[in-house]
């Protein structure tokens, strides 16, 4: 049997399809669909056919009504129960909404209350009581046992390195002090400090395993860090004096952590004087300058001129 509606035509039947739901401004699933032509694509792309099918609106069933259209009572006043219902609970529900409005209102008024004097109070014993040792603990030293083993490996390393020495080894504010002494010290220190350094950065992983937490590790070849501090602090005070007179930023290399802390701590109590560690790794340069100026870098030497430094933040 025919459908009776309206013919579309696509490149396919799907093309046609689509047609026809953009004109009839609906969904496939609304029309009804007869294929008349599926289409041809012919042959090298002559004799070609459109496809052609005939589609209408599928007709909506006569018993759909509303909701509230089926539950409306008879126009016979005989049955009075079943439509009684409905209104009750409508009547239920404006008050059940209108206890939590009443109740709502006074409660925030003494949380705020209590809340505004409760704050300076948590924050004054915050501030009073120190947080962070609790945390972590009580600080447990290494045993003897494990000073001696960190002892033996220094020394085992020493030896394969060709650097045979004595090694002492004691605990010291929660640092294990190993003292290296013996005919080697210039080899084992390096250029300014550098052998040295790495030196200990490498006993530190290797000893890692043996010593507890917070428990730090220092080497040291004869006196050298001892009198590599006092020349730092002498050439730090000497470039302060140069940056109070002239204002140019100055700068100290390939300083370690240690020699950086130094910097810092002689010129903290500096009012004119400030210095910024810059720069990756391990070793930074500091920088020594006067806030509040601009001054450039002095020439380096065999450079191409001056670099412009601004005023560096604080650490």
């Amino acid at each position: 049997m025919a459908t009776q509606g309206q013919d579309f035509y696509g490149s396919n039947v799907a093309d046609a399809i689509a047609n026809a739901c953009k004109e009839l401004a609906t969904s496939q699933e609304d029309l009804t669909i007869e294929v008349l032509e599926t289409g041809s694509p012919g042959i090298f792309g002559l004799c070609r056919k459109r496809a052609r099918i005939r589609a209408a609106r599928k007709k909506q069933p006569a018993t759909a009504v509303s909701p509230v259209e089926e539950k409306t009572p008879p126009p016979a006043g005989t049955q009075p129960s079943p439509w009684q219902e409905p209104p009750q609970k409508k009547k239920e529900r404006p008050e059940k909404k209108k206890k939590p409005a009443t109740e709502i209102k006074p409660e925030p008024k003494p949380q705020r209350a209590e809340s505004k004097p409760a704050a300076p109070k948590q924050a004054e014993e915050a501030s009073s009581e120190p947080a962070l040792p609790e945390e972590l603990g009580p600080y447990v030293p290494p045993t003897t046992e494990a000073v001696a083993a960190v002892r033996n490996d220094v020394a085992t390393l020493l030896e394969l390195m060709g650097c045979p020495s004595t090694v002492t080894a004691e605990l010291e504010n929660q640092t294990v002090v190993c003292k290296v002494s013996g005919e080697h010290q210039e080899t084992l220190t390096g250029q300014e400090g550098r052998t040295l350094d790495s030196l200990q950065y490498l006993l530190r992983k290797m000893t890692s395993r043996l010593l507890p937490d917070r428990t730090k590790l220092l080497i040291e070849v004869g006196d050298y860090r001892e009198r590599r501090m006092e020349e730092l602090k002498k050439r730090v005070l000497e470039l302060a004096a140069k940056v109070r007179e002239d204002g140019m930023t100055q700068a100290i290399p390939a300083l370690n952590p240690s020699e950086r802390r130094m910097v810092h701590m002689v010129l903290q109590d500096d009012k004119e004087i400030r210095s910024r560690s810059v720069g990756d790794g391990l070793f930074k340069k500091v920088l020594i300058y006067k806030p509040g100026k601009k001054k450039p870098f002095p020439p380096r030497k065999g450079g191409k001129g001056q670099q412009s430094g601004g005023e560096p933040a604080e650490d």
